[in-house]
Protein backbone atom coordinates (compact mmCIF):
# COMPACT_ATOMS: atom_id res chain seq x y z
CA UNK A 1 0.00 0.00 0.00
CA UNK A 2 1.56 3.79 -1.08
CA UNK A 3 2.72 5.78 1.61
CA UNK A 4 0.53 8.51 2.54
CA UNK A 5 1.61 12.18 4.06
CA UNK A 6 0.45 12.64 7.64
CA UNK A 7 0.37 16.22 7.62
CA UNK A 8 -1.49 17.23 3.92
CA UNK A 9 -2.64 13.87 3.15
CA UNK A 10 -0.49 13.62 -0.43
CA UNK A 11 0.48 10.56 -1.71
CA UNK A 12 3.53 11.83 -3.55
CA UNK A 13 6.08 10.59 -0.96
CA UNK A 14 10.12 9.93 -1.22
CA UNK A 15 11.61 7.70 1.07
CA UNK A 16 14.76 8.79 2.53
CA UNK A 17 15.83 5.94 4.82
CA UNK A 18 14.18 2.44 4.46
CA UNK A 19 15.36 1.29 7.99
CA UNK A 20 14.19 4.40 10.24
CA UNK A 21 10.77 4.82 7.46
CA UNK A 22 11.52 8.24 6.64
CA UNK A 23 10.03 9.40 4.48
CA UNK A 24 9.75 13.38 2.55
CA UNK A 25 6.60 14.94 1.09
CA UNK A 26 6.87 16.72 -1.94
CA UNK A 27 3.31 18.66 -1.83
CA UNK A 28 4.19 19.98 2.03
CA UNK A 29 7.86 19.49 2.17
CA UNK A 30 7.24 17.84 5.50
CA UNK A 31 9.80 15.29 6.78
CA UNK A 32 7.79 11.80 8.89
CA UNK A 33 8.39 8.67 10.02
CA UNK A 34 5.85 5.69 9.51
CA UNK A 35 5.37 2.82 12.00
CA UNK A 36 6.39 -0.65 11.07
CA UNK A 37 2.32 -1.28 11.08
CA UNK A 38 -0.49 0.66 10.29
CA UNK A 39 -2.40 1.46 13.06
CA UNK A 40 -5.72 -0.35 13.75
CA UNK A 41 -8.74 1.09 14.86
CA UNK A 42 -10.93 -0.74 16.83
CA UNK A 43 -14.90 -0.16 16.62
CA UNK A 44 -17.08 -1.27 19.91
CA UNK A 45 -20.26 -2.02 19.66
CA UNK A 46 -23.03 -3.37 22.81
CA UNK A 47 -25.59 -5.33 21.52
CA UNK A 48 -28.80 -3.77 21.13
CA UNK A 49 -30.80 -2.76 24.14
CA UNK A 50 -34.31 -4.10 24.51
CA UNK A 51 -37.08 -1.83 26.42
CA UNK A 52 -38.60 -3.82 29.08
CA UNK A 53 -42.37 -4.48 26.31
CA UNK A 54 -39.20 -6.19 23.68
CA UNK A 55 -38.35 -8.29 26.38
CA UNK A 56 -41.62 -9.62 27.52
CA UNK A 57 -42.49 -10.46 23.85
CA UNK A 58 -39.57 -11.99 23.53
CA UNK A 59 -39.31 -13.90 27.24
CA UNK A 60 -42.72 -14.54 27.72
CA UNK A 61 -43.61 -17.80 26.02
CA UNK A 62 -40.43 -19.26 27.87
CA UNK A 63 -42.14 -18.45 31.47
CA UNK A 64 -44.95 -19.54 33.04
CA UNK A 65 -46.89 -20.12 36.39
CA UNK A 66 -46.20 -23.43 38.52
CA UNK A 67 -48.59 -24.97 41.01
CA UNK A 68 -46.84 -27.18 43.47
CA UNK A 69 -49.39 -29.56 45.50
CA UNK A 70 -48.74 -30.56 48.97
CA UNK A 71 -51.35 -32.67 50.15
CA UNK A 72 -54.38 -30.55 50.08
CA UNK A 73 -52.22 -27.61 49.89
CA UNK A 74 -51.20 -25.76 46.60
CA UNK A 75 -47.72 -23.14 46.60
CA UNK A 76 -47.77 -20.99 43.52
CA UNK A 77 -44.09 -19.59 41.64
CA UNK A 78 -42.57 -19.28 38.64
CA UNK A 79 -40.15 -20.53 35.90
CA UNK A 80 -38.56 -20.45 32.83
CA UNK A 81 -36.92 -22.65 30.31
CA UNK A 82 -33.61 -22.58 30.43
CA UNK A 83 -32.80 -25.17 27.64
CA UNK A 84 -34.36 -26.40 24.34
CA UNK A 85 -34.75 -30.05 25.51
CA UNK A 86 -36.94 -29.01 28.23
CA UNK A 87 -35.26 -28.26 31.49
CA UNK A 88 -37.03 -25.33 33.61
CA UNK A 89 -35.50 -23.13 36.55
CA UNK A 90 -36.98 -22.31 39.84
CA UNK A 91 -36.43 -21.57 43.29
CA UNK A 92 -35.94 -24.79 45.99
CA UNK A 93 -38.51 -23.28 48.46
CA UNK A 94 -41.22 -23.69 45.84
CA UNK A 95 -41.05 -27.75 46.21
CA UNK A 96 -39.77 -28.15 49.32
CA UNK A 97 -42.55 -25.95 51.48
CA UNK A 98 -42.71 -25.29 54.93
CA UNK A 99 -45.19 -25.71 56.79
CA UNK A 100 -44.49 -24.80 60.91
CA UNK A 101 -41.21 -26.09 61.92
CA UNK A 102 -41.39 -29.31 58.88
CA UNK A 103 -40.47 -29.23 55.62
CA UNK A 104 -42.22 -31.56 52.74
CA UNK A 105 -41.57 -32.32 49.01
CA UNK A 106 -44.12 -31.32 47.13
CA UNK A 107 -46.63 -34.60 45.43
CA UNK A 108 -46.94 -32.83 41.78
CA UNK A 109 -45.41 -30.12 40.11
CA UNK A 110 -47.58 -28.40 37.09
CA UNK A 111 -47.05 -25.33 35.42
CA UNK A 112 -49.43 -23.66 32.87
CA UNK A 113 -48.73 -20.43 30.35
CA UNK A 114 -51.79 -18.89 31.48
CA UNK A 115 -55.07 -19.39 33.47
CA UNK A 116 -56.84 -20.17 30.64
CA UNK A 117 -54.62 -23.24 29.81
CA UNK A 118 -54.32 -26.83 30.77
CA UNK A 119 -51.76 -27.73 33.26
CA UNK A 120 -48.55 -29.91 32.28
CA UNK A 121 -47.09 -31.85 34.97
CA UNK A 122 -43.15 -31.73 35.65
CA UNK A 123 -40.64 -33.98 36.84
CA UNK A 124 -38.45 -32.67 39.99
CA UNK A 125 -34.92 -33.27 38.41
CA UNK A 126 -32.33 -31.75 41.05
CA UNK A 127 -32.79 -29.56 44.20
CA UNK A 128 -30.04 -27.08 45.83
CA UNK A 129 -31.48 -26.07 49.14
CA UNK A 130 -28.12 -23.87 50.13
CA UNK A 131 -28.56 -21.61 47.28
CA UNK A 132 -32.49 -21.76 46.50
CA UNK A 133 -32.65 -23.45 43.34
CA UNK A 134 -34.57 -26.29 41.57
CA UNK A 135 -34.38 -27.99 38.15
CA UNK A 136 -37.84 -29.31 36.82
CA UNK A 137 -38.11 -31.39 33.62
CA UNK A 138 -41.00 -31.24 31.21
CA UNK A 139 -41.32 -34.07 28.77
CA UNK A 140 -41.40 -31.88 25.62
CA UNK A 141 -42.10 -33.45 22.01
CA UNK A 142 -40.36 -31.10 20.15
CA UNK A 143 -37.62 -28.54 21.08
CA UNK A 144 -38.81 -25.43 22.96
CA UNK A 145 -38.15 -22.00 23.09
CA UNK A 146 -35.39 -21.09 26.30
CA UNK A 147 -34.48 -17.92 27.57
CA UNK A 148 -30.68 -16.85 26.88
CA UNK A 149 -28.46 -17.01 29.81
CA UNK A 150 -26.02 -13.71 30.03
CA UNK A 151 -22.35 -14.57 31.50
CA UNK A 152 -22.52 -11.62 34.24
CA UNK A 153 -24.50 -9.98 36.53
CA UNK A 154 -25.56 -6.41 35.50
CA UNK A 155 -23.40 -3.25 37.52
CA UNK A 156 -25.24 -1.11 39.98
CA UNK A 157 -27.57 1.10 38.53
CA UNK A 158 -28.17 -1.17 35.55
CA UNK A 159 -31.97 -1.64 34.81
CA UNK A 160 -33.72 -4.64 35.21
CA UNK A 161 -37.09 -6.34 34.26
CA UNK A 162 -38.52 -9.54 36.06
CA UNK A 163 -41.32 -11.77 35.24
CA UNK A 164 -43.16 -13.33 37.23
CA UNK A 165 -46.27 -14.73 38.23
CA UNK A 166 -47.51 -11.77 40.80
CA UNK A 167 -49.70 -12.98 43.88
CA UNK A 168 -50.84 -16.34 41.81
CA UNK A 169 -52.71 -14.26 39.66
CA UNK A 170 -51.19 -14.53 36.88
CA UNK A 171 -47.28 -13.16 34.82
CA UNK A 172 -46.49 -9.72 34.84
CA UNK A 173 -43.82 -7.49 33.82
CA UNK A 174 -42.33 -5.27 36.61
CA UNK A 175 -39.18 -3.36 36.13
CA UNK A 176 -36.24 -1.72 38.53
CA UNK A 177 -32.75 -1.50 38.47
CA UNK A 178 -29.69 -3.60 40.65
CA UNK A 179 -29.72 -1.83 43.43
CA UNK A 180 -26.62 -3.50 45.06
CA UNK A 181 -24.77 -6.98 44.64
CA UNK A 182 -22.89 -9.03 47.07
CA UNK A 183 -25.84 -9.26 49.32
CA UNK A 184 -27.10 -11.97 51.50
CA UNK A 185 -30.85 -13.67 51.56
CA UNK A 186 -31.32 -16.41 53.46
CA UNK A 187 -28.17 -17.51 53.65
CA UNK A 188 -27.48 -17.91 50.24
CA UNK A 189 -25.53 -15.32 47.66
CA UNK A 190 -28.30 -12.52 46.01
CA UNK A 191 -28.06 -9.23 44.46
CA UNK A 192 -30.60 -6.25 45.50
CA UNK A 193 -33.00 -4.54 43.11
CA UNK A 194 -35.93 -2.62 43.49
CA UNK A 195 -38.26 -3.94 41.04
CA UNK A 196 -41.52 -4.65 42.84
CA UNK A 197 -42.02 -8.39 42.65
CA UNK A 198 -44.68 -9.47 44.96
CA UNK A 199 -45.80 -12.98 46.33
CA UNK A 200 -45.22 -15.93 43.70
CA UNK A 201 -42.69 -14.02 41.87
CA UNK A 202 -40.53 -16.26 43.00
CA UNK A 203 -38.16 -18.38 40.89
CA UNK A 204 -38.84 -16.05 37.47
CA UNK A 205 -36.50 -14.86 35.48
CA UNK A 206 -34.43 -11.37 36.09
CA UNK A 207 -33.18 -9.80 32.68
CA UNK A 208 -30.80 -7.60 31.82
CA UNK A 209 -31.15 -4.96 29.10
CA UNK A 210 -30.14 -7.57 26.65
CA UNK A 211 -32.77 -9.44 27.51
CA UNK A 212 -30.67 -12.20 28.58
CA UNK A 213 -31.48 -14.14 32.74
CA UNK A 214 -29.15 -12.56 34.67
CA UNK A 215 -31.10 -13.71 37.56
CA UNK A 216 -33.27 -15.71 39.65
CA UNK A 217 -36.13 -13.96 42.18
CA UNK A 218 -35.59 -15.14 45.68
CA UNK A 219 -37.95 -13.23 47.82
CA UNK A 220 -37.64 -9.62 49.50
CA UNK A 221 -38.42 -7.70 52.88
CA UNK A 222 -41.93 -7.45 53.62
CA UNK A 223 -41.37 -3.97 55.52
CA UNK A 224 -39.50 -2.27 52.34
CA UNK A 225 -41.07 -2.96 49.31
CA UNK A 226 -38.27 -1.86 47.04
CA UNK A 227 -35.73 -4.44 48.70
CA UNK A 228 -36.00 -7.71 46.46
CA UNK A 229 -33.45 -9.96 45.96
CA UNK A 230 -31.54 -12.61 43.05
CA UNK A 231 -29.79 -14.77 42.86
CA UNK A 232 -26.98 -13.94 40.56
CA UNK A 233 -26.38 -15.82 37.09
CA UNK A 234 -23.00 -16.78 38.13
CA UNK A 235 -24.74 -19.02 41.06
CA UNK A 236 -27.40 -20.39 38.30
CA UNK A 237 -24.50 -21.65 36.17
CA UNK A 238 -22.96 -23.20 38.64
CA UNK A 239 -26.16 -24.79 39.70
CA UNK A 240 -26.35 -26.04 36.09
CA UNK A 241 -23.06 -27.14 35.62
CA UNK A 242 -23.45 -29.53 38.99
CA UNK A 243 -26.92 -30.93 38.15
CA UNK A 244 -25.10 -32.29 35.05
CA UNK A 245 -22.39 -33.54 36.84
CA UNK A 246 -24.74 -35.10 39.54
CA UNK A 247 -27.60 -36.22 37.24
CA UNK A 248 -25.43 -37.28 34.22
CA UNK A 249 -27.69 -35.12 31.63
CA UNK A 250 -27.13 -32.68 29.17
CA UNK A 251 -28.94 -29.44 29.55
CA UNK A 252 -27.66 -27.02 26.61
CA UNK A 253 -27.85 -23.64 27.85
CA UNK A 254 -28.05 -20.25 25.55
Amino acid sequence: MKEICPVCGSKHVVCLNTLTKKYRCDSCDEIFELEDKPKIVEYFSKEKRLTPSEIYKTAIESTFELSCVFGEDTMGGTGFYISPNGYIITNCHIVIGRFGEKFSLCDEIYSCKSKATAYSELELVYVDPENDLALLKEDVKVPVKALKIADKLPEIGENVVAIGNSKGEGLALVNGIVSDVGRKFRGHPAFLFNALVSHGCSGGPVFNENGEVCGVTVGGHEDAEGMKYGIPVEILRKFVKTAEIEKDIKIQLL
